[in-house]
Formats: C-alpha cells, structure tokens, sequence
C-alpha cells in the first residue's frame, strides 16, 4: 500500500518538469533521512527510485540506491576473507533472489496473519541447500546498466566467495528477470567466467515480451 500510493505522488511529480521534481525530492530526502533504518523507510525510497532513479543517480541524490548484495538487509562485503565471516556456513551452492520494479530485497519476507514471518530466500535455502543472497537495486536505471553493474557483481561474488562454487541460481520477480537477462548477455560480451555456474534461471511474472506499464 505505501508503494503504491508513493508511486502514484511521484508519478504526479513528473508531470511537472526540470526544477519541480528537484523540489519535491528536496522535501523527500530528508525526511527519510530522518526515519529509522526499517523496511518501511526502505519500501518508500524504493518506489521513489522505481520512477526517478535515473535522474536520482544523475543528480548524485542521497536517495538513489547503489546495486549491492545483502543479507537481512546488510551489505555484504564482495571481499573473500569478509564473506567467509559473514558466511561461516556457506554452501558452495548459490541463490540470488532479485526483486522486480520499485521493490527491494526485505520484499522477499512476509507476515503471516498467525504473527509468524516467512523468507522465501531462506525457505528454499532450508529446503535445497543453498545459501541465499539478495540483490538490492535502483530500478528507475536502464535495463542495460544494470545488467552490467549485476554481472561485475556477481563476477566478483562468484570469486570471493568462502568455498568453490557449484551452482548458481538466479530467481527473479518481474524486471529483475529482464536485469539478470541482461547480466548474462553482458557477461559473454565481457569474458565473465560467473555464467559457467549458472544452472538455473527461474523467472516469476517476468515480461520477456514487454509490459504495459512501459
């Protein structure tokens, strides 16, 4: 519900051109600046960069979101010695979870109406032993850009990580499945080794073929 109704006052802003959208984002920034790091604060600023990213990264916004792996919503540091810390435990097999237009990554957990709370990441990591990862991105950016920002990402993940790769799996709501599509081309036209883990891609209401929103 905060999503949609964001989306809808930001949509309003764009109608008004150059020096109105700067306003408004100057008025939005820092009271989200002022909020709590929670996942409240963070569905806000991801439907703000849903629909501004690209002029949020321009602008050197505070607001705009840098692409980054996460767990529980940390970052995780793409360097071998700070993953096999983070991970003591890590599987040598993969999961990505990347999520879809004006979402983020604590989006893949829910509250169930008993109270109880359900991560998906970590369901199937129960069930199929993978240890699951969560890309956080500004989905406001070109499909292309951040095909190719994932792909030195997961280059770098693929490397660093604390034991020999097996497998890599990518699961991708929506737009995230058009990024990691991206990703894949990027990674041949780059030599990227990453690709050659890559069993599986599962794709959740991707639209390959376009979608009426754009």
């Amino acid at each position: 519900g905060v999503s949609a109704m964001v989306y809808r006052a930001v949509h309003g802003v764009t109608q008004v051109v150059g020096s109105g959208i700067d306003s408004a984002l100057a008025v939005l920034t820092p009271y989200l600046g002022s909020m709590a790091d929670r996942p409240e604060r963070e569905h806000i600023q991801s439907a703000v960069n849903g629909v501004l990213g690209d002029h949020l990264a321009r602008s050197g916004n505070p607001l705009a979101i840098a692409m980054q792996v996460r767990m529980n919503g940390s970052t995780l540091d793409l360097d071998r010695e700070a993953l096999s810390s983070a991970l003591p435990k890590a599987s040598g097999r993969i999961l990505l979870l990347v999520h879809g237009l004006c979402m983020n990554d604590r989006q893949w957990s829910r509250r169930r109406s008993d109270g109880s709370s359900h991560d998906h990441g970590l369901a199937l990591q129960a069930a199929h032993g993978h240890t699951a990862v969560y890309l956080h991105y500004n989905t406001g950016l070109n499909i292309a850009d951040n095909g190719r920002k994932l792909s030195d990402i997961l280059e770098s993940l693929v490397e660093a990580w604390p034991v020999d790769v097996e497998e890599l799996v990518i699961l991708a709501h929506s737009m995230g499945g058009l990024v990691a599509r991206s990703a894949h081309q990027h990674a041949e036209t780059a030599g990227h080794a990453w690709p050659g883990h890559a069993s599986k891609y599962v794709f959740l209401g991707t639209p390959h073929h376009g979608a009426p929103l754009e």
